[in-house]
C-alpha cells in the first residue's frame, strides 16, 4: 500500500527510485511516536496534496531540505464560507533519513493545523535547560542539532524548527538506524515533556486526519514479525545501555529518575495553568 501512496506522488529528477525512498519512509516507523505523523502524510499524499520532488544533489547540506506550503482559500457552498486548503511539496535532496524526517515533520506541523504553541516552548524548555543527556552522543547531537544549529534562525522559526529537529534527532536512533549510536527511548526519556506533549496533545489533534485503512494498516505492518526482527538490535537493551554509558545501569537510572523529577515540574506548571 504504501509504495502504491508513494508512487503516484513521488517525482524523480533523474534516476527513479521509488523503492529506495519507500523503504526509507517505512523504516521511520520505528519511532513510535511518529506513527500518526507519517500515517497523515500518507493521508495527504492519497488525497493528492502531499506530492514529492526527489532532486539528489551531491554534496548538498543535509540541514537545508525543503518543504513547500501552499496555502489556497476555497469556497464552500454548503457552508457559505471559505475553507483552508493546504497544498504541500517536500523536496528531498538527500535520501539520508534524517532529512526525510526533518522535512516530513515540517509538513505534518503544518498540516495539522495546530499552533506550536508556548505549551510546546514550555515541555522543550524544561526538558532542555541546564540539563544534558547522559549518552555524550546524545548529548553531543541535541546540541548540534537543538542548540548551535539554530543561532542563526529568526525567533519566529525557533518552535517549528525544533519540533522537525526533534523527529531528525529521533530518526538518528538505532530503531532506524543500525548504525545508530543511541536508542529512541533514550531520546524519549530525556525529552520526557516533549515526547509526553506530542503523545497527549499533538497527536490526538491529528488523528481525525488520517485514513483509518492506513493506520490499520500500518498498525500490522509494525507488528508483523520481520519489522520487528530488521530493527532488532545487536544484544539486547540493557547490555546496549552499559555499552554506551560507562558508569552502568546505575547511571542510567539515575537519568530516569531525573526525567521523572522534570516530568513532575511539568505536571505542576499545568496544573497552575490549569487553575487560572
Amino acid at each position: 500500500m504504501i509504495e502504491e501512496i508513494l508512487n503516484k506522488v513521488l517525482k524523480f529528477e533523474g534516476v527513479k527510485e521509488t523503492q529506495k525512498f519507500t523503504n526509507q519512509f517505512i523504516s521511520l516507523y520505528g519511532i513510535p511516536l511518529y506513527k500518526d505523523g507519517l500515517d497523515l502524510i500518507l493521508t495527504k499524499a492519497r488525497e493528492g496534496v502531499v506530492v514529492f520532488e526527489v532532486k539528489i544533489v551531491k554534496g548538498w547540506n543535509t540541514d537545508d531540505g525543503c518543504c513547500v506550503t501552499e496555502e489556497k482559500k476555497i469556497y464552500n457552498q454548503i457552508l457559505k464560507t471559505f475553507t483552508r486548503k493546504l497544498d504541500h511539496k517536500i523536496i528531498i535532496r538527500n535520501f539520508a533519513v534524517n532529512v526525510m524526517a526533518h522535512e516530513f515533520a515540517h509538513c505534518v506541523a503544518s498540516e495539522s493545523g495546530f499552533e506550536l504553541n508556548e505549551d510546546f516552548r514550555k515541555a522543550i524548555g524544561f526538558d532542555m535547560k541546564d540539563r544534558k543527556p547522559e549518552s555524550v552522543v546524545l548529548a553531543s547531537e541535541i546540541k548540534r542539532l537543538m542548540v548551535d544549529a539554530l543561532k542563526a534562525y529568526p525567533a519566529n522559526k525557533i518552535l517549528s524548527e525544533l519540533f522537525a529537529r526533534y523527529f531528525e534527532l529521533l530518526s538518528t536512533s538505532r530503531d532506524v538506524d543500525s548504525q545508530g549510536s543511541f536508542l529512541s527511548s533514550q531520546v524519549t526519556e530525556f525529552f520526557v515533556n516533549t515526547s509526553k506533549w506530542i503523545e497527549q496533545v499533538f497527536n490526538p489533534q491529528i488523528k481525525s486526519q488520517i485514513d483509518p485503512d492506513i493506520a490499520a494498516y500500518t498498525a500490522n505492518l509494525i507488528a508483523n514479525q520481520d519489522f520487528k526482527t530488521e530493527k532488532k538490535f545487536a544484544d539486547n537493551t540493557k547490555s546496549f545501555h552499559k555499552k554506551i554509558d560507562s558508569e552502568g545501569q546505575k547511571s542510567w537510572s539515575r537519568n530516569v529518575n531525573s526525567n521523572a523529577a522534570w516530568q513532575q515540574s511539568w505536571q505542576k506548571h499545568q496544573e497552575l495553568e490549569d487553575k487560572k
